[in-house]
């Protein structure tokens, strides 16, 4: 095993990634070294990309799949007991402490490190913490799970991009029933994750609102019955009205997965009443139109989440190995070096990617 290795590291906002050497660190008797094989970039690194008070030095990337580069002694299984072996591809997340009260109510850990999301501080540990890195090391007893072999990368690493976050959104929920109708608000990849996990639930209709139109082709083979462009419906009122020439009375569900500010206001006036809003995209501090009336003039069901506990991406890449028949890997559209990782961030800022990754395979 190579003695050192590289990391892309975020240095501050506005400025680029920098490739750094950092040694790679010793395994104990409870850690898994991980050699990373792809990182993809999500939403939250492009926001923080441009973000003051985004924590750093760090290294990103926490939608991650990797091979086991070296086991602890005391590491046999995977927590599903699969037994596990060097070489073996992986997807993993951080493991809950069990004792925060989040834990204690079968809530999201507060107290576990989130690999490519925490910062760590380098006078105290290895900074090899994020899939930005040629290698990442788990903490003690890490939530781990072997991929199965007759899985590619691509299809397991997508079990956690967009798809395990909005199935926590849907289950909180418990919807869409069967033959539900369902709007998604929002065209990326949390969108698109929505889609196809509505449809996995038996969702009868799905539509979906967004932009560019290579997005919504995109969407369309994925699932989508009907697609509103942004281009073509550029008012919140025309939308809104497309909405209700295409679905009547109003969806059973609208998931907004946008972070538009006027995607609430929106929303509200498109579900049917009685029908259920999901918000996931509008995750920073924002402020943005709304009327609260609606929900109880409506009697809706609102409800919000924010990332997935280890549940949903088992969850996940077991329907993503066994019922999902759709082409979900078609959203890597975009696949860079570790030393082009600044492109491919600016590939999810303007657009051109849906999910843009760093392929540590490349040169």
């Amino acid at each position: 095993m190579a003695e050192s290795c590289l990391a892309a590291v975020f240095v501050g906002a506005e400025r680029p990634l920098e490739v750094q050497e950092f040694p790679v660190p010793d395994v104990g008797p409870d850690n898994i070294l991980v050699q990373m094989s792809m990182a993809a970039v999500c939403g939250t690194d492009a926001h923080n990309w441009y973000n003051p008070n985004a924590p750093h030095p760090i290294i990103w990337g926490h939608e991650n799949i990797g091979v086991v580069a070296a086991l602890g002694s005391n590491i046999r299984t995977d927590i599903l007991g699969e037994t596990l072996r060097e070489g073996d591809r992986v997807l993993f997340h951080s493991a809950p402490c069990g004792h925060c009260y989040n834990c204690l109510m079968s809530l999201r850990c507060t107290n576990a490190i989130h690999y490519g999301n925490s910062h760590v501080d380098p006078s105290t540990g290895t900074m090899l913490r994020g899939g930005f890195g040629q290698y990442l090391l788990l903490e003690p007893n890490p939530a781990i799970m072997r991929v199965p072999d007759d899985m590619s990368t691509e299809r397991a690493l997508m079990s956690v991009i967009g798809n395990h976050t909005t199935m926590s959104g849907l289950r909180k929920l418990n919807a869409p029933d069967p033959g539900d109708t369902v709007v998604i608000q929002g065209s990326g990849p949390i969108g698109m994750g929505a889609m196809v996990q509505a449809k996995a639930r038996g969702a009868a209709r799905a539509i979906m609102i967004g932009a560019p139109s290579h997005r919504l082709a995109l969407a369309r083979e994925l699932g989508a019955d009907e697609t509103i462009d942004l281009a073509d419906h550029p008012t919140p009122e025309s939308r809104i009205e497309r909405v209700r020439e295409l679905t009547g009375g109003g969806p059973d569900l609208v998931v907004e997965a946008s972070g538009a500010r006027t995607s609430i206001h929106e929303g509200f006036q498109m579900v049917r009443y009685g029908g259920k809003y999901l918000v996931i995209g509008l995750i920073l501090p924002t402020s943005v139109e709304m009327d609260p009336s609606r929900i109880a003039a409506k009697d809706l069901t609102v409800a919000g989440v924010v990332g997935s506990k280890v549940e949903n991406i088992i969850r996940s890449m077991r329907l993503m190995r066994t019922r999902i028949n759709v082409p979900v890997e078609k959203m890597i559209t975009h696949q860079y070096p570790l030393a082009q990782v600044n492109e491919a961030l600016q590939s999810h800022v303007d657009l051109s990617a849906m999910v843009p990754v760093v392929n540590h395979s490349l040169s």
